[in-house]
């Protein structure tokens, strides 16, 4: 599966059509180029917003422009495993509300509680200097760095069994190699590293999330599904964010 592929459905860039989950293979092995450009988005537009705007403001239209790249695809996996994983019902009937389209009050507790860490750390990232003090290079960094440590854990957690067999989930763990495990990973530490001390926090966070997200997953439905892995990459950039801001 090209990379165009993997941009197409992971993002809103106008490359194409997005592919249909029956020729999903190989598709989730690009997820951390995708999220070397959707980070790169969202610290081109925090620099240029800092010329002209407070911090708070350009916090907001970071995370405006992050949901937007993304077409907020992960966020209904921020909701539905709010819903599903918080509420106390058997497995099956919690499969049956992540899979529901409404939205609950833990769904949209979660959604309030990511999109506003993600708003801000963002504009704590940006000096209230303007853009002498937010370079655009040490911005390019840590924004990628969370995009793509957290798309790259979704390739770890395709590891965990499915929970809901036949599924997206099923679906996207199609043609994905070691190699494709173990080049995500190596990216993810580069992009860790190149941020020094805050970068190594940020990893340490990422790991906390990733593993609590996966175990509470396993435990209360008995795997991953869509929605887990959407969650996971929501959760671990908000906290990584969080961490360096």
């Amino acid at each position: 599966m090209s990379l165009r592929a993997a941009i197409a459905f992971f993002t809103r860039l106008p490359v194409g059509a997005p592919p249909a989950h029956a020729s999903f293979h190989g598709i989730v092995g690009w997820l951390p180029v995708v999220g070397i450009l959707v980070g790169a988005g969202v610290a081109v537009v925090l620099w240029c917003a800092a010329h002209f705007l407070p911090p708070a403001v350009c916090g907001l239209l970071g995370c405006l422009v992050w949901v937007g790249l993304t077409g907020g695809l992960h966020l209904d996996g921020v909701a539905d495993c709010a819903d599903g994983l918080l509420v106390e019902a058997p497995p099956a009937r919690r499969l049956e509300i992540m899979k529901d389209s409404r939205l609950g009050t833990f769904g949209a507790l979660g959604l309030f509680f990511v999109l506003g860490g993600k708003t801000l750390a963002l504009g704590a990232l940006v000096s209230p200097a303007g853009a002498s003090g937010a370079e655009l290079l040490p911005l390019l960094a840590l924004c990628g760095m969370a995009a793509v440590t957290a798309r790259s854990a979704v390739l770890l957690a395709l590891l965990l069994p499915c929970a809901r067999p036949g599924g997206l989930g099923s679906a996207m763990n199609t043609g994905i190699t070691t190699r494709n495990r173990l080049w995500a990973v190596l990216l993810a530490l580069v992009f860790c590293l190149a941020n020094g001390t805050r970068g190594l926090l940020a990893l340490v966070v990422a790991l906390l999330v990733v593993a609590f997200l996966l175990r509470a997953a396993r435990r209360r439905i008995g795997g991953v599904t869509g929605d887990v892995f959407g969650c996971v990459v929501e959760v671990t950039e908000c906290g990584m964010l969080l961490a360096v801001c």
